[in-house]
Parts: structure tokens; C-alpha cells; sequence
């Protein structure tokens, strides 16, 4: 008896470990157009259990100014799908004013490069993909 309860708690560790580890990595996305419009994410989830992220947007036109947006916080897997969450105490600055809390988002199940947003209370994250580069 005390051997398969080792064996399941083992198993449940390992498997537990593994899916945490396979959202570890450097994600992003970019748009550019002829015409000059850029759109740039990057999003770093660390096996720390802490995120960044980066949004550079530049519509291209006449007076054309570059707009960057930064996020910092931590995630956890609740049922394969990682939450973010930042704290408004030590996450917040004048560079990283994003704020992730109810954030949500798991990889694709066909394509396990990509990853999906699928919530967001930030209009432009929400359904937002983003392709595995490491």
C-alpha cells in the first residue's frame, strides 16, 4: 500500500512538473506592413515563476511615435492553464504600468508553439497569440 501511494505521488509530481515546464520560454508576435506600421509582443515566462512582457506598436504614418508598453508579475498553472498576476505593490512602476491580474491563457492543443490568450481585462491581450521562439 505505501508503495503505490509513493508511485502515484511521484507520477503526479512529475507530470505536474512537466506541464509546468512546457510553458517556459520566449513567445512573440510581429505585424509589419509596407507602409511602415510595426506590431511587436514578446512575452518571457521563467521557470521562476515570474513573466515579462512587451508590446511596441508604430502606426507608420506622418507623425509616426514609437509606443511601448511593459508588464512584469508571476504565473501558476491552475488545470492547465496559466494565470497572471500582478501585484500592485512591487509589480507596477513608470516602465511596466500593465497590469495582468486575470489574465489567462494555455498553448494551442494542436500546435504546442503557440500560445493563446484567451482572457484578458486588457482589451488588446485578450485572444491574442503568441508563437514559441526557445
Amino acid at each position: 500500500m505505501k508503495k503505490t501511494f509513493l508511485y502515484i505521488a511521484l507520477m503526479f509530481i512529475t507530470l505536474t512538473t512537466a506541464q509546468n515546464t512546457d510553458y517556459i520560454g520566449h513567445y512573440e508576435k510581429k505585424i509589419k506592413s509596407n507602409d511602415g506600421f510595426v506590431l511587436e509582443y514578446e512575452l518571457n515566462i521563467k521557470a521562476d515563476s515570474t513573466f515579462t512582457f512587451h508590446s511596441f506598436r508604430n502606426i507608420g504614418q506622418l507623425n509616426s511615435v514609437d509606443e511601448n508598453s511593459y508588464a512584469k508579475g508571476t504565473w501558476k498553472i491552475i488545470k492547465n492553464i496559466i494565470h497572471f498576476y500582478t501585484d500592485k505593490e512591487t509589480d507596477l512602476d513608470e516602465k511596466h504600468q500593465l497590469n495582468f491580474t486575470n489574465s489567462r491563457g494555455r498553448m494551442d492543443h494542436k500546435d504546442k508553439k503557440l500560445f493563446r490568450f484567451y482572457h484578458s481585462d486588457i482589451f488588446w491581450v485578450d485572444k491574442l497569440t503568441l508563437t514559441k521562439i526557445e
